[in-house]
């Protein structure tokens, strides 16, 4: 479904205001220091979570190359 133009401003009303909010939180965070140390450690942790799997995935493609 296509949205007509009002509908489109609507969303790019919303889209920049919840940017706007992103972007205060930003701040909020690089303002305390042990908030920001808490969320790149959370961050590291899910980097690596994601790191695994995507390994695991790939050992799946690896032993599926060479046909059925």
């Amino acid at each position: 479904m296509k949205e007509n133009k009002e509908e489109k401003a609507q969303r790019l009303r919303w889209q920049a205001e919840d940017d706007a909010e992103t972007m205060a939180r930003y701040q909020e965070i690089m303002n305390d220091k042990s908030r920001m140390s808490r969320a790149v450690k959370a961050a590291k942790s899910k980097a690596n979570e994601l790191q695994k799997r995507a390994n695991n995935l790939k050992k799946v493609t690896n032993k599926n190359k060479g046909g059925k």
